[in-house]
């Protein structure tokens, strides 16, 4: 049986964290519930604390610094990363994990699939997504119908056998496109998005989004 690992990266989610950890499916193929805290000042590390789930700080600022510390942190055979600020249905942590276990070494939920969604997409995110999305399909010869929701699961060889070099938000453009490259085994699964519990969206469309696109072309 697979033995999975969530990564939860936090920033000050005081607002949100609580009923994430606390909404995560009995499972037993989860083996751990790790937080990764960004040095948050809001009152969040004393949440995850009292309610006892492991939390370790990451090294670097950034999402994909966050990301790196927590693989590096974690001890599961597959990773999971699910949002902090409700974003992602935990519910969808079963669905993904079946995948993995057909065979798949990457399995990434998506919001732009049939059956899939979003209450969260603003016009001018949704066209972002769907265009960032087309840009890496076309350069880079992949089938991704969402490259930028970031809610999957992957297997921890595949993080032992790509060099990830991304310490922010572009982390999740080059994670995918350097997956394609390496000929491993992706599947998607519908999902939808849900809105923020509370706290500050830490993306800026613009700045973040302009990393984004140049990472396309980067890796």
């Amino acid at each position: 049986m697979l033995k999975a690992s969530i990564i939860i990266p936090t920033l000050n989610e005081v607002e949100t964290i609580e009923k994430i950890l606390t909404s995560i499916p009995k499972e037993e193929r989860i083996e751990e519930v790790l937080v990764v805290d960004g040095h948050s000042t809001d009152g969040t590390i004393d949440i995850v604390k009292r309610l006892g789930f492991p939390l370790v700080f990451q090294e670097k600022k950034g999402f994909g610094s966050a990301i790196a510390t927590g693989i590096k942190e974690s001890k599961g055979e597959v990773i999971i990363i699910l949002n902090a600020d409700n974003s992602h249905d935990p519910n969808d942590i079963p669905k993904l994990l079946d995948k993995i276990e057909e065979g798949y070494d990457m399995v990434m939920a998506s919001r732009y699939l049939p059956g899939a969604g979003s209450e969260d997409d603003t016009l001018l995110h949704y066209i972002g997504n769907r265009l960032l999305t087309f840009f890496c399909n076309k350069f880079h010869g992949a089938n991704f119908s969402d490259c930028l929701y970031f809610f999957f699961v992957a297997r921890r060889s595949i993080f032992d056998s790509i060099n990830m070099t991304s310490s922010g938000f572009e982390y999740c453009m080059e994670l995918p496109i350097k997956i394609h490259k390496g000929d491993f085994k992706i599947a998607e699964i519908p999902s939808f998005e849900r809105k923020r519990w509370g706290g500050k969206a830490k993306v800026n469309s613009l700045i973040d989004g302009w990393k984004i696109f140049r990472a396309i072309f980067k890796y």
